[in-house]
Order: C-alpha cells, then structure tokens, then sequence
C-alpha cells in the first residue's frame, strides 16, 4: 500500500534504505529528515512510501519549484526507490503514480524524474519513454 510518508516516524529508515539502494547517493537520514520536514510543512515538498505490515519496502519524494529558465511550476523527484524484493511488481508505478498525481493537484504544469546511472538505465529510459517523458539531460557530478 502506497501512503504520505511521515517523516517523524519513517523519515531516517526511508533515507537509509534510498542511500542503500544506490552506490552513488551518500545520505544523512537526520539532516534529510529536518530538511524535507521544512519543505513539507511549507508546502514544497512530498513523499510517499510503499509499506506492507509495517515494513517500508519502497518511497519516492520530491520538490515543487518554478523552472528556472522559463518560470513554469515543476515537480522535481529527489529520491525514489524499492527494495530488491518488491522490483518487478506494480509497487514501484504506484509510487511514481502517487506522485504524478500529487504534482497535478498542485498545478505543476511538468514533472522531472532523476536517473541514477546505478539504476537499471536501459530499462528505465524504456520505461519513462513509454509513459511521456522526454530526456532532458545528463548531469555530471565532480567532487571537489
């Protein structure tokens, strides 16, 4: 069952298992927590989670913001995942469809959804083509 993530109760556990599931996202649970709580409570901000007997086996969560080149209200996804034992089922759409419909019911006029190069790209570039979605562009990251 797909339902609003409660940070005060599954925020940590929900950024713990988001950092497992990709080698590249290094995640601190508390600071995620307290910054995704303000977002929320400002109303920029939603997350979902798939939980099934009281065990979270999946979520997705992101930002409402404007474009930045052309002012247009976009719903960016930020995190999503599901646990390798529920892939391959209808839990992983019922997350992303939560929150397509969550970005309708707020105006948003787009919807952005990141591709982590970990995450199945060939599958996944089938998958967001087949539902609409376009590829924007690659994004590149350098520490320093």
């Amino acid at each position: 069952m797909v339902v609003d993530l409660d940070l005060s109760v599954h925020g940590p556990e929900v950024f713990k298992q988001f950092e497992q599931a990709s080698k590249f996202v290094k995640v601190d649970p508390e600071y995620c927590r307290r910054i995704y709580s303000d977002m929320i409570g400002r109303g920029m901000a939603k997350g979902f989670i798939l939980i099934e007997d009281g065990n979270i086996h999946g979520g997705i969560g992101g930002l409402i913001g404007p474009d930045l080149h052309n002012g247009e209200k976009t719903a960016v996804e930020t995190f999503w995942f599901v646990a390798p034992g529920f892939r391959g089922g209808l839990g992983a759409y019922e997350l992303w469809r939560k929150f397509e419909e969550w970005a309708k019911e707020q105006g948003c006029k787009k919807v952005a959804m990141i591709h982590l190069s970990d995450s199945y790209p060939e599958r996944l570039e089938r998958i967001y083509k087949a539902r609409g979605y376009k590829l924007l562009e690659l994004h590149y990251v350098k520490e320093l």
